[in-house]
């Protein structure tokens, strides 16, 4: 990169070469152990997704949550885009059930399900319509116009009825007295994923809204972003209102900045690098080098043990930064995705290990919903490691070869790294 000695670019260029390793290896994992157990066990002959697996390989018998199907159908179609055999209408035929099943008629969608389809609770929780939006962008990928008509009808739904006065949206339609980030900080991933696929207009003006709302209300004048709140945005008073969860911070982090990609508006970056100085100063645990579940304000640990899905968003933070900053952060990246890839030593290959112990113990089956995280992070990976390899290997006499002779087969190469 220019302005760098070599020295730096000797030192970066480590670092990177440990993060492509660490992906390749993450990549295989996931297209030849996962994807065949999530697609075989995980989703049966009914379209119906597993809740989790449990480590001795067997589904385990739920409740079934509107968030998990969703989460499935984003997960399985993009390790599709990302090589994994996959027989694509097998997971449409989900899609279509899980509409059929915890659609409502007003377009919104039920939170529960018993395991064998008796509704459990038909309230509408923001959080799962963020994922029913998310995996509509997924879909539209094979079936545009039906997804466009799923999520842009939950999207306007939202928008007419469950608007919040104080910002944002209520977290469910029924009564509450709290608010919280989380389920925003889906809204956007949802938001900026449409945006990504050329739909902007009222998915852009939405995604500014909870960006604007985010630097607002959800982010103190510490830097960290808090998790609950007040019906009004205010803070809550007690532990609650005070815990900070790293995990979020490094997730809010990574889709700030792909806000602030899209707007051009770098003032945001230096608010979504905050966030992520906090997770990496006080959220992590050393020796384990695990992001911890919580802390609180004053950068205390609160909670020192460790869920699978906050070393992802570690990692995608992390790449989000190396490709804006520099290969230093590559560093970084291939820390947490070692970090991770230890979740991934199951007895059976292909599940994980949702949680560790404070003293290094993994226990718990391997939940579905994580898929979605797994997912993405090495979605995120792949994507940046092609962006960073691909300039270099189109100014190369061979690319030039290739690329003027046999049309088109030169880019489906370099996209395989």
């Amino acid at each position: 990169m220019e302005g760098q000695s070599s020295s730096t670019r000797a030192a970066d260029s480590a670092g990177f070469a440990a993060a492509r390793q660490m992906h390749e290896r993450l990549k295989a994992w996931l297209l030849n152990e996962a994807i065949p157990l999530w697609t075989t066990i995980g989703l049966d002959a009914a379209g119906i997704f597993s809740e989790a697996i449990s480590q001795g390989g067997h589904p385990v018998v739920a409740a079934r949550r509107a968030g998990v199907p969703a989460r499935q159908i984003y997960a399985l179609l993009t390790a599709h885009r990302l090589g994994a055999r996959i027989d694509v209408e097998q997971v449409l035929r989900g899609a279509d059930r899980y509409v059929v099943d915890f659609q409502r008629a007003d377009g919104l969608f039920r939170s529960l399900l018993s395991h064998d389809g008796i509704v459990l609770s038909d309230g509408a929780a923001l959080y799962d319509q963020a994922f029913a939006m998310l995996a509509g962008a997924a879909v539209a990928r094979h079936s545009r116009q039906r997804a466009k008509r799923v999520a842009h009808r939950v999207r306007d739904c939202l928008i007419r009825t469950c608007r919040h006065r104080a910002g944002g949206f209520v977290e469910s339609d029924r009564p509450t007295t709290q608010r919280y980030s989380s389920p925003h900080k889906h809204l956007l991933e949802a938001c900026l994923t449409w945006v990504e696929l050329g739909d902007s207009g009222t998915w852009q003006q939405l995604a500014d809204d909870v960006v604007e709302l985010a630097i607002a209300r959800f982010i103190g004048r510490g830097g960290a972003l808090y998790e609950c709140f007040n019906v009004d945005w205010s803070a809550q008073s007690g532990i609650a209102g005070r815990i900070v969860e790293p995990g979020h911070q490094f997730e809010w982090s990574r889709l700030l900045a792909a806000w602030a990609n899209l707007t051009r508006n770098d003032s945001v970056y230096l608010v979504a690098d905050r966030l992520q100085k906090i997770g990496e100063t006080h959220g992590i645990a050393r020796p384990r080098s695990v992001v911890v579940d919580a802390i609180l304000d004053d950068f205390t640990v609160l909670e020192d043990t460790a869920r699978l899905w906050s070393q992802t968003e570690r990692l995608k933070a992390a790449v989000a930064r190396a490709e804006r900053e520099g290969d230093a952060w590559w560093a970084i990246a291939a820390e947490a995705g070692e970090t991770l890839e230890r979740f991934l030593q199951t007895p059976i290959k292909g599940l994980w290990w949702d949680r560790m112990s404070a003293d290094g113990e993994f226990t718990g089956a391997a939940t579905a919903g994580s898929l979605y995280h797994l997912v993405s992070a090495i979605d995120t990976l792949d994507q940046a490691i092609y962006r960073r390899v691909a300039p270099q290997v189109s100014e190369s006499p061979e690319f030039a070869a290739i690329e003027s002779g046999a049309g088109g087969s030169a880019s489906t190469g370099a996209g395989e790294g």
